[in-house]
């Protein structure tokens, strides 16, 4: 779709004044909302304040982002054009190239901003700088997101394309500036999502393209899932998984995509088989269910009464059902130099099940690194992985806070320049509330976790126990300063 104003240099001039913020007499957050309300109402969705770029996800297809606007924002002055990630890509492309120095671009926003496509964009900028040498690498670079992005982005209640992982993306360059390559590091992937979802939402992409794709090929059988009743992993409560599977076209489209993205990339066939072969087998996995059984010793034993479910997931993973079964339903415990084997019970298999499958879905020049993570979350009903993932974004926000104010102005002071302080909110307490080592929220639900016997009721009991003690200690310390 065609913008209202289509971004021409011609058009800098008009908006001179209102595309970098900076430039106001007047900054307070009345004054940079009317401003990014009126940019835009006209399609503008980029806007500078100071280094930073503001980016509102316009919830539809900008003709922006074609080759011909990243050759009008190739290596001129910011000033010369609109706001645009291109500028921002090209900024941190062409300091890496003058001065030498890594780069790294951060995307922060709440989930649903377009935090994602912003890190597309800003890849197919860089390939565009970094003229890779042959077509293939770039196609590559370029697949390798999409890729990425179908194992570990999922369908929440609030973004139907929610990145359920972080992201660091690092682009490799010459001293050139010519682009060698590409790597891509994830961590906090949301693994109990393959196990579990929240009414609304669904399971990891890859799932569900996967299934479609071999459907429409008719190989389902081969690897061992029904046709008629959907795995107990992808099901959901409105009963219309298998049907949606089977006629969207999309899925099918996206198997199609990710068949083609393995080819680029390099896959050999038999790599790809056994990638399907590991979903297939997470899929079937948790089709097997536990039943109690009791003997002459012992009453709390477990075992798999649904012999296909079992003979259906082994099978996929190539081992015998007995090696599988004596996995799920006993543990080993060594103790001084002896191993001791002793029986699951029913909830404890069940945990060692969920446990294998969250395990198998999980399992030197110059460079710019473009951090994508998940954003900020809160819905009706929050979670652990909420949390974390909260957690994980108040340090992108204290990183920022501290280089955008609080560096700025100790420099400002160190050169004895007479500038009014800019107040802000310091989160450090709250970070320190949670990660402070050893009496923070996670550092005592870790030690906590670690007891048999522990609760819900023992944890919060030590939390308020340390939180009384930390008050007595700091109640202590002010009353012998005032001594």
């Amino acid at each position: 779709m065609h913008t209202r104003r289509p971004y021409r240099v011609e058009d800098a001039e008009k908006y001179c004044l209102e595309d970098d913020l900076v430039n106001l007499e007047v900054l307070d957050e009345d004054t940079i909302i009317h401003q990014l309300q009126k940019r835009y109402v006209d399609l503008l969705i980029y806007t500078y304040v100071g280094d930073i770029l503001i980016a509102l996800n316009p919830f539809q297809n900008l003709s922006i982002y074609s080759p011909q606007f990243s050759r009008l924002y190739h290596g001129v002055k910011r000033a010369s054009n609109p706001p645009h990630i291109f500028a921002s890509a090209d900024a941190a492309y062409q300091c890496m190239v003058t001065f030498n120095k890594d780069q790294c671009i951060v995307i922060s926003g709440e989930s649903g901003s377009g935090k994602t496509e912003s890190a597309h964009l800003i890849v197919q900028h860089l390939t565009f700088l970094g003229k890779a040498n042959n077509e293939t690498l770039r196609e590559k670079i370029l697949q390798v997101n999409s890729l990425v992005e179908a194992f570990g982005n999922a369908c929440t209640a609030i973004n139907d394309n929610s990145s359920r992982f972080g992201k660091y993306l690092e682009m490799m360059f010459t001293p050139t500036g010519a682009v060698m390559g590409a790597r891509i590091s994830e961590y906090l992937l949301e693994k109990s999502r393959v196990i579990k979802q929240a009414a609304g939402e669904k399971n990891f992409h890859i799932f569900y393209y996967i299934y479609a794709g071999l459907y429409h090929q008719k190989k389902l059988s081969e690897f061992r899932l029904p046709e008629e009743k959907p795995p107990r992993y992808i099901a959901d409560e409105t009963g219309r998984v298998m049907h949606d599977i089977t006629s969207k076209e999309s899925y099918r489209r996206q198997f199609e995509a990710i068949q083609h993205c393995f080819r680029i990339i390099g896959f050999t066939d038999k790599e790809v088989h056994s990638v399907y072969r590991i979903l297939a087998g997470i899929l079937n996995i948790g089709n097997i269910e536990f039943a109690a059984i009791s003997s002459q010793h012992q009453t709390d034993k477990s075992e798999v009464p649904n012999a296909e479910a079992l003979e259906n997931a082994a099978s996929v993973l190539c081992i015998s059902p007995e090696e599988l079964q004596e996995a799920l339903t006993s543990h080993c415990v060594v103790t001084r130099g002896e191993t001791i084997i002793r029986a699951n019970t029913v909830d404890r298999a069940a945990d060692v099940r969920d446990a294998m499958s969250k395990a198998f879905a999980a399992d030197g020049g110059m460079n710019v690194g473009i951090l994508d993570i998940f954003g900020f979350e809160n819905f009706q009903r929050n979670s652990f992985e909420q949390l974390c993932i909260n957690i994980a974004n108040e340090q992108i926000q204290y990183y920022f806070s501290q280089h955008v104010f609080a560096l700025e102005q100790m420099e400002y002071q160190n050169e004895g320049i007479d500038a009014i302080p800019v107040e802000y909110e310091d989160n450090r307490p709250l970070l320190d509330m949670f990660l402070q080592k050893p009496l923070g929220l996670l550092a005592l639900l870790d030690e906590e976790s670690r007891f048999p016997q522990a609760t819900d009721q023992t944890l919060v009991g030590r939390y308020f126990l340390e939180k009384a003690y930390t008050c007595r200690r700091e109640l202590g310390y002010l009353a012998h300063v005032i001594k």
